[in-house]
């Protein structure tokens, strides 16, 4: 585990690769000279800021400092260069250049577009300049190893810092009023990524950043709202780039299509239909999740052009997709037309290759129905499905407000029982602890927490029964953090209790017995420095009070 690079990408804004227990993360700082401002971990850590961030500024502060050393040498370099004639420093850098492709972009990028402007009428060729920056450029396996997001893909294992540092100079053009730059720019950065992806084998492609396929079409959601943007031509190019078949694993055809959408409906194009209308006749398949997307593109076409009932039909044709079936039925429940609601819900749920299917949704929509007809029977049986094998409060109180006062005294401690037999009674379980909570029964539910007793399920639960008997609250918490305390070392658990003493003091008699703690701890684990530490700050912050 180490720190595999360290690079400061512009003023104060630095990059470091490190590699930890799960891979290779990428850390972002920015400063302001000084102190932190912002900065980022790709790292699975759930703690912020994560150790890494500390690590990196540490090593930022020794570069500063070897750079301050080296100040006066720096400073010869500068006055060596002033004295240089031109044409030798000239002929310097571009043979530099040919063997750092770092040093030639960070040329291109500072002075192409003066040179553009010395060629008046020439426009800079991004595509070839990007084509020659990722020419060559290569990940092995482990720079793709690191932690899975649980979505299937890295968290930015892979950064391409050419198309990053390309992408900034469009936004920089776009902050300058400069549209039709940028929009170059992007261009490039869309085709010449979509070239390179083709080249690279599955597992690079699984483990770059998403940054690159859908940087480009964030940047051009901007430009197209800007004047002096022709949008029938950026029209034109989507509707002849988008199905290119370098596109097809990239990862672009959503930027795509929300920019040809965009488009369409701000020129008032008929495009867009035509071509969904033509991938959904190649594609042959209207159940398929590729139609899917296509049905709903095209509806949400039709939508922002405020053309609401061609929506509908195309949902009302298609109710063999679920969405859309549940969709249409929420518009006949508002409509009341509830016959035929319930008759779809029907149709679709005896359906055989429904039968295992999780089908919650559709009994949400069964609830709605039967509260409308107010089919006690109904929201009884549906209230339950949901609490049956835990508490949700929402239908827990729709299953109570079925019942009458003395009916529901039985139905309660039918429920209290249900859980019981559900669960093993040797362990804690929510469900019965908010069912005595919901009814307010703070002692039993007190006398249920002291048989589960941890810091976790009184820490929740206290406040229900802490008014009306702080004593035993405050025994139980004392007898919790005891045992707590005996089983965990460390930061993390010091500061826990740490907020458990804050909660202790705020009931009846707290502060006393949070003092006598305090006392006890203090002969109990003298040589845990850490804790002396967080508790001694503590004590003196309650004794200023």
């Amino acid at each position: 585990m180490s720190i595999v690079n360290l690079q400061e990408t512009s003023a104060n804004s630095w990059k470091a690769m490190y590699h930890g227990n799960y891979g290779i993360y990428t850390i972002k700082i920015k400063t302001d000279g000084e102190k932190t401002v912002d900065f980022s971990c790709t790292c699975p850590s759930d703690y912020y800021p994560c150790k890494h961030i500390r690590m990196i500024e540490e090593a930022i502060r020794e570069r500063v400092s070897k750079k301050l050393q080296h100040n006066k040498q720096e400073m010869d370099i500068e006055h060596l260069l002033k004295d240089v004639p031109h044409k030798k420093l000239s002929d310097f850098l571009i043979k530099q250049s040919r063997y750092n492709p770092q040093l030639k972009n960070e040329i291109l990028l500072e002075f192409t577009q003066e040179m553009s402007k010395q060629k008046i009428g020439t426009a800079v060729n991004y595509k070839q300049i990007l084509n020659d920056a990722l020419t060559g450029l290569y990940f092995d396996y482990e720079n793709c190893y690191g932690y899975d997001n649980g979505y299937g893909h890295n968290d930015n294992c892979i950064e391409i810092e050419v198309i990053d540092q390309w992408l900034d100079k469009a936004r920089e053009y776009v902050e300058l009023g400069n549209p039709n730059e940028a929009l170059s720019i992007c261009k490039a950065c869309i085709e010449e990524y979509a070239a390179w992806c083709n080249d690279q084998e599955d597992y690079i492609i699984d483990n770059v950043s998403y940054e690159y396929s859908e940087g480009p079409f964030n940047i051009l959601l901007k430009i197209i709202l800007m004047n002096g943007v022709d949008k029938n031509d950026l029209l034109n190019y989507c509707k002849l780039e988008m199905l290119k078949p370098k596109y097809k694993y990239c990862g672009m055809y959503d930027g795509f299509d929300s920019l040809f959408l965009k488009l369409s409906i701000m020129t008032g194009a008929d495009d867009y239909i035509a071509l969904q209308n033509r991938l959904l006749h190649e594609l042959g398949n209207n159940n398929s999740p590729e139609a899917k997307i296509l049905f709903k593109q095209k509806i949400d076409f039709y939508r922002n052009n405020n053309q609401e009932e061609k929506a509908w039909d195309i949902i009302k044709e298609n109710l063999q997709i679920e969405s859309f079936r549940e969709e249409w039925v929420k518009k006949l429940i508002t409509e009341n037309k509830l016959k035929e609601a319930k008759k779809q819900i029907h149709d679709f749920t005896s359906k055989p290759e429904n039968e295992n299917k999780y089908l919650g949704s559709w009994e949400e929509l069964r609830l709605q129905i039967a509260q409308i007809e107010k089919d006690i029977p109904e929201i009884r049986r549906v209230s339950f499905k949901y609490i049956e094998n835990r508490f949700e409060k929402k239908y827990y109180e729709i299953y109570k407000s079925t019942f009458t006062t003395d009916e529901w005294i039985e139905k309660v401690e039918k429920l209290i029982k249900h859980y019981e037999k559900h669960y093993d009674s040797r362990w804690f379980h929510s469900s019965i602890a908010k069912v005595l909570q919901a009814e307010k029964q703070e002692e039993r539910l007190m006398k249920y927490i002291e048989k589960h007793l941890s810091v976790d399920c009184l820490e929740q639960y206290y406040v229900c029964f802490s008014s009306s008997y702080p004593e035993k609250t405050l025994t139980l918490f004392r007898t919790a953090i005891d045992q707590y305390i005996q089983n965990n070392t460390g930061r993390t658990y010091y500061e826990h209790i740490v907020r458990l003493f804050d909660k202790m003091i705020q009931i009846d008699g707290g502060s006393n017995l949070v003092r006598e703690m305090i006392t006890q701890y203090r002969l109990l684990y003298k040589n845990r420095s850490a804790m002396m530490e967080i508790i001694n700050k503590f004590r003196n912050e309650i004794e200023k009070v």
